[in-house]
């Protein structure tokens, strides 16, 4: 599978940037609390180099893909140049505003340059001056000092939960502007009821594969998950009940029945506000257990559940239904273009091969932008013998599709090796 395909499928390589000042910051790694939310994190080693080099292409990378930045610092061992000359680059990215950086001091200073400074003098200056801002930073989150008793996993638990937090608000523009997504927006809001607190509100989401039901429940989510106690986003979901009392996070007693476990659950939940996002529930039995287990929540809570087959969510007994078409001709190529010409609209040489590209893919967002990814850069001779076959293979779903298009690009290199 090519880094490109993972990328459109999967969404975002990587979330969240940790970066260490040492092994004492190292005691604040929350890399697996951020994972069990999904959260994908890249846990930086630049602390480790003690010579003066350029970062590498790994971390370049991955502060690009990142969304957030999460600087941890302690003065209890001697700061790093590796760490140092990290930390310039990360402020670097967060004055283009591409990164949003959170720092996370250990101790009452964040660092300890002494040593370093008397062996790199000529970079005194700039390090001393990049802390400042990271100080300046600081100032703006109440958790990146307020860390008193900071050992124990509750505490770390707690400063993870906030970053998620910061990250969902973060990625939750990455959506905006999407094509057709403000229009379904406005429609699922109007399902929602959000202004109304009388009644535990289950509502549905269907479509075909690719047509963006994650999508649209993603950009809600975050938009909205401020607004309750608990809120939850499962993905995949296999063994929905194991999932639900995991993330809950009841206390399982080895010893206890199904019904004192529900017990405890319900004891639990009783008076807090939920956000449950349940994706690809597959059956009604599924959709009934969420619909059941949704009755302990607090008046206010809202359930979606996401399916391909809207049978499931009416025999679930979903009323509150909603369906997401394909995308409307505008939408589509527009949605197309910005993958392939990195505008919103094709040029004029290509506009009746963005068309066809368009009408091949169904007028489906996912499987647009893996033509557009692919097609980006390359000539027209290459578009019209790439479209030619995907029209002989137009029933077929996006990732079998995309597979023939990579088949295509590898016969393309193993001819031009030949001809050599």
């Amino acid at each position: 599978m090519s880094s490109s395909y993972s990328f459109l499928l999967a969404g975002r390589e990587l979330d969240v940037f940790l970066s260490f000042s040492g092994k004492k910051a190292l005691d604040m790694d929350f890399g697996y609390d951020l994972s069990r939310n999904g959260i994908k994190s890249f846990k930086s080693e630049s602390w480790k180099e003690k010579s003066f080099k350029p970062i590498d292409r790994q971390t370049l990378e991955a502060l690009t893909e990142s969304k957030v930045a999460v600087v941890m610092t302690s003065d209890e061992e001697a700061s790093s140049v590796g760490f140092l000359e990290e930390l310039l680059v990360i402020l670097e990215f967060q004055e283009k505003r591409s990164l949003t950086v959170i720092p996370i001091f250990l101790t009452k200073r964040p660092l300890d340059m002494e040593e370093v400074s008397h062996l790199f003098p000529e970079r005194d200056r700039m390090w001393r001056t990049v802390i400042a801002k990271l100080e300046n930073i600081a100032a703006q989150y109440s958790l990146s000092r307020n860390l008193a008793v900071i050992h124990g996993t509750h505490r770390i638990k707690q400063v993870a939960d906030d970053v998620r937090l910061m990250f969902l608000s973060c990625a939750s523009s990455d959506f905006k502007g999407l094509a057709g997504m403000d229009r379904h927006l406005k429609a699922f809001h109007e399902l929602l009821a959000l202004d109304s607190d009388k009644e535990v509100r289950t509502v549905g989401i269907w479509g075909c594969a690719g047509v963006g039901k994650t999508t649209l429940a993603r950009y809600c989510y975050a938009e909205i998950f401020v607004k309750f106690h608990t809120h939850l986003f499962l993905e995949n979901i296999q063994d929905i009940k194991l999932k639900l009392l995991e993330n809950i996070e009841v206390e399982e007693d080895v010893t206890s029945s199904d019904h004192e476990r529900n017990e405890i659950t319900e004891a639990r939940n009783k008076h807090r506000r939920v956000l449950l996002v349940a994706d690809g529930v597959k059956d009604s039995e599924q959709g009934q257990w969420i619909k059941e287990y949704a009755n302990w929540f607090a008046p206010g809570s809202r359930i979606i559940l996401i399916t391909q087959d809207k049978s499931v969510l009416e025999e679930s007994g979903v009323n509150h239904v909603y369906e997401v078409g394909s995308l409307r001709y505008d939408e589509a190529l527009q949605l197309f273009s910005r993958f392939a010409f990195r505008q919103p609209y094709p040029p004029p040489e290509f506009e009746r091969l963005s068309v066809r590209a368009v009408q091949l893919a169904g007028f489906l967002p996912m499987a647009i932008r893996l033509f557009g990814s692919f097609l980006t850069g390359r000539g027209k001779e290459e578009w019209e013998a790439t479209l030619l076959k995907l029209s002989a293979k137009q029933s077929k779903e996006a990732v079998e599709v995309w597979k023939i298009m990579e088949a295509s690009e590898d016969e393309q290199i193993v001819e031009a090796s030949s001809q050599r």
